[in-house]
């Protein structure tokens, strides 16, 4: 197998929940060496990630409030790349555990702090969850029907997102070091990354001088092309026929050329008309009678899959964007595969998430303690 691109990077991953845990995946798929920092155990359910978020990473129980786990930690920062923390603002520095405190154990240390509104500002100390973050950027305001009230949307949008915008960011982090030897701190907030989700609508604030309304916009349903619509059997199918010829194909094919040339009616009544007769046609047919009429003639059609449906679905298996668990070894489940496919540093699955503290005596070995001390330490350092 082709050398993965991270190698060598070496990240130690304080933060248990949040947009840390997918980060860390993310980065472990592509080689780097992900070590989990996990308390001691109290003995009842452990809090941690499932384990499609702890794959290609290495645990380690350690009790940073004992002056021998203090001990390793700073052995442990001394041999990493990236340190990730998702302390609420101010505890890292209470803790000793800020990039200045880092910094001095490692130069050029590349620090993440992850939060949700960020170490600053007026909200940097509220209590908040991922629907609130999500609220603070306008996205349940833009989620659910014109004439009634925000929905939730179906995800942990903050916490998913969040993720992949923190990998990105450490990449950067690591490729200025690449350059100029220099560590540097992150301050990352899962709300900044939903305003940069939010780009389009929130532009359209600054053109127009108002808030747009969710379904008066073209992204949420206020035309026929764009929109989903309920078959006879219940399942649904989406419209993303933006450009006019696909929109011509479209209305073609389900028999209303005359809508060809109207795509964006100029009255309210011939709006909500042209969804009406849409709404009637699509109700004629099964959702996969029509995605085998519509979907392979430019037509921008797609089904609305199940979540069952996205993990079976062809497409996504095809190009690995869901693993079998066979394909990948013996005792993985169906998972979803590397985010990135590159053509000659694919990433890989290497071993699967480790039982809580499985590693702690290899890592206590790995950064200079005797084997014959391992066992005591060990037994001292994931203790309460």
């Amino acid at each position: 197998m082709a050398k993965l691109p991270l190698e060598g990077v070496k990240v130690l991953d304080l933060a248990r929940l949040g947009p840390g845990p997918h980060s860390s995946q993310i980065l472990g798929d592509f080689g780097a060496d992900i070590i989990k920092i996990e308390p001691p155990s109290r003995g009842g359910v452990e809090l941690t990630m499932p384990d499609v978020l702890r794959r290609n990473t290495r645990s380690m129980r350690l009790n940073l409030k004992k002056p021998e786990g203090r001990e390793v930690f700073e052995k442990l920062v001394s041999k990493m790349d990236v340190v990730v923390e998702g302390f609420r603002p101010g505890v890292a520095k209470k803790l000793g555990m800020d990039y200045d405190s880092l910094s001095k154990l490692k130069p050029d240390i590349i620090s993440i702090s992850l939060s949700g509104l960020g170490q600053e500002g007026p909200y940097a100390l509220v209590a908040a969850h991922d629907l609130n973050y999500q609220s603070l950027a306008g996205v349940p305001h833009m989620t659910g029907d014109i004439d009634g009230p925000p929905k939730i949307p179906g995800n942990a949008m903050a916490d998913d997102a969040g993720g992949i915008s923190a990998a990105l960011a450490i990449m950067i982090a690591l490729f200025h070091k690449e350059r100029t030897g220099e560590g540097q701190y992150i301050d990352f907030a899962m709300v900044d990354t939903l305003l940069n989700m939010m780009l389009l609508q929130l532009n359209e604030v600054q053109e127009t001088g108002q808030s747009p309304q969710r379904g008066e916009t073209t992204l949420s349903g206020r035309y026929a092309f764009y929109n989903i619509y309920e078959c006879s059997d219940g399942k649904s199918i989406s419209l993303g026929t933006f450009e006019p010829w696909f929109w011509s194909k479209l209305c073609g094919l389900i028999g209303v050329p005359e809508f060809a040339d109207r795509q964006y009616p100029e009255s309210e009544a011939e709006i909500e008309s042209q969804k009406h007769t849409l709404r009637h046609i699509f109700l004629t047919k099964t959702r996969d009678e029509w995605v085998d009429l519509l979907m392979l003639e430019d037509t921008c059609v797609s089904p609305v899959l199940s979540l069952d449906e996205v993990m079976a679905n062809e497409h996504h298996r095809a190009r690995g964007a869901i693993l079998s668990g066979e394909s990948i070894g013996t005792g993985f489940i169906d998972q979803v595969g590397m985010i990135y496919k590159f053509s000659k540093t694919p990433g890989a699955i290497r071993r699967a998430a480790p039982a809580i503290g499985a590693d702690t005596a290899d890592i206590l070995r790995e950064v200079g303690y005797a084997d014959d001390s391992i066992t005591a330490l060990e037994s001292t350092i994931t203790a309460l």
